[in-house]
């Protein structure tokens, strides 16, 4: 019975680990997908306010970056990034359809990435 416990112990270890990290990715997303949407209702009225915002999501974005890719793929961090210098070349140009087009598209992306950490039965499959 003793060789129960420390399997089940390392477990459970890792399932809170697990769970952690899950909540962390999702609290760390959601301002990010709010400032976007602020910056959506922003574009077009004041594209400096639109900018300054994008960017100061982007500096956010890089600033967990490093756990980012400890718990998830490469390739969505990376569309990310696409998606985030696609925004902030759209808001300088004044281009207000690619931009609402970068930011809708960067939202996406930035639910796929709290998505992936969810544990749900399809990501444990």
């Amino acid at each position: 019975m003793k060789y129960f416990w420390i399997p089940a112990a390392i477990l459970s270890l890792l399932l809170g680990l697990s769970l952690l990290i899950a909540a962390s990715v999702n609290a760390a997303v959601e301002p990010w997908r709010a400032a976007l949407e602020e910056a959506a209702g922003a574009a077009g009225e004041d594209w400096e306010r639109a900018e300054r915002i994008v960017g100061t999501a982007r500096g956010e974005w890089e600033a967990r970056h490093a756990q980012l890719h400890v718990v998830t793929t490469h390739d969505a961090l990376d569309t990310a990034d696409a998606l985030f210098a696609a925004a902030e070349s759209a808001a300088a140009v004044r281009d207000e359809s690619a931009f609402r087009t970068a930011l809708a598209q960067l939202d996406a992306q930035l639910r796929v990435v709290a998505e992936r950490q969810q544990p749900t039965l399809r990501n444990i499959l």
